[in-house]
């Protein structure tokens, strides 16, 4: 039973480096306004015609980086108990502000849906990525602490 949990662990660490990437990309999508690779244009989440605010969205963009560059931390190898419970209240904080974020775009693309007179779409993106980011927080603890799983 023990080793089919630390695999579990082991498989969803894997998911957080590849959340890790995921927001690496878009935090340097939107900084660069979009990414062409031959024919492939891969356009900004937001378009730079709508957006009233675009120092929000910078900084949103660096957060995005910086929240990777946590979740490329090595967590398993950390020795010190004291980095990485201070490491982890970081990690905890930043998910929750990655979680208001997503929530914060929802909300800015629903009033800017309702101002064009359009109907907003599911948040079916940015549902997922709050369950990405939110999961960060036990899977962490849980591969530090395994026995409070018990």
């Amino acid at each position: 039973m023990h080793e089919t949990t630390a695999r579990r662990i082991r498989y969803g660490r894997l998911i957080a480096l590849a959340f890790g990437v995921f927001c690496l990309a878009l935090g340097v999508n939107e900084l660069l306004g979009g990414i062409a690779l031959g024919p492939l244009r891969i356009p900004p989440r937001w378009n730079p015609a709508v957006v009233t605010f675009p120092v929000a969205l910078r900084a949103e963009s660096w957060f995005l980086i910086a929240y990777a560059g946590l979740l490329f931390l090595p967590w398993r190898r950390i020795v010190s108990a004291k980095a990485w419970n201070r490491l982890f209240v970081v990690l905890c904080l930043a998910s929750l502000v990655f979680a208001f974020a997503m929530i914060s775009e929802v909300m800015a693309k629903n009033y800017v849906a309702q101002a064009a007179g359009m109907k907003a779409r599911i948040p079916v993106f940015q549902a997922i990525l709050l369950f990405l980011c939110l999961g960060q927080i036990p899977l962490e603890l849980f591969s530090r602490k395994p026995d409070l799983l018990d």
